[in-house]
């Protein structure tokens, strides 16, 4: 990475691309469609998907204030690594932590709060146009980002974003 990037970025983002041509070490903000070969499971409707933000609460009515009130008891954002497609390439994207927070967990919370308890989550799907901000590298000689902040652009540009059939796949294992 040139010094007058990394000055460059440390004072102001880069302008987002959707080249891969444009991806450089350092920081960028790229535009893609998501692809995946092994989807996460997200935890309240079990959907195929590449992350999720995951939010449960209570939500507690009181005799005196007609307004209920919520009480949040769980937060987990989760993601897989997966690749994003580019114009002219792909760049393999790794999240930023590791979080485990699976069905089970909100199944076990859901039993142990009763019928006040709430679960919600937003997925991105794969197949889904997103933009993210991380540091690019190159890792055994192929660009990489670790991912800081993704946003999805469109909720699923394409049919499937699955790479690969998976019973195709299974059935070759």
């Amino acid at each position: 990475m040139s010094l007058k990037r990394a000055i460059q970025t440390f004072f102001k983002d880069p302008e987002p691309t959707d080249k891969f041509a444009d991806v450089e070490p350092g920081v960028n903000i790229v535009d893609g469609i998501v692809k995946i070969e092994e989807p996460l499971r997200s935890p309240v409707r079990g959907e195929n998907c590449v992350g999720y933000h995951y939010r449960s609460f209570l939500v507690l009515q009181s005799p005196r204030n007609p307004q209920p009130m919520i009480q949040k008891i769980k937060e987990a954002e989760v993601y897989s690594p997966f690749d994003l497609e580019m114009e002219g390439g792909t760049v393999h994207v790794i999240p930023p932590k590791a979080t485990k927070f699976t069905r089970e967990i909100h199944m076990d919370l859901k039993d142990q709060y009763g019928q006040k308890f709430q679960g919600v989550e937003e997925v991105i799907l794969p197949g889904a146009k997103v933009r993210l901000k991380g540091k690019m590298k190159l890792i055994d000689g192929k660009p990489t980002i670790k991912m800081s902040i993704i946003s999805v652009l469109e909720k699923q540009k394409v049919q499937k974003g699955v790479v690969g059939d998976r019973k195709k796949r299974k059935k070759s294992k």
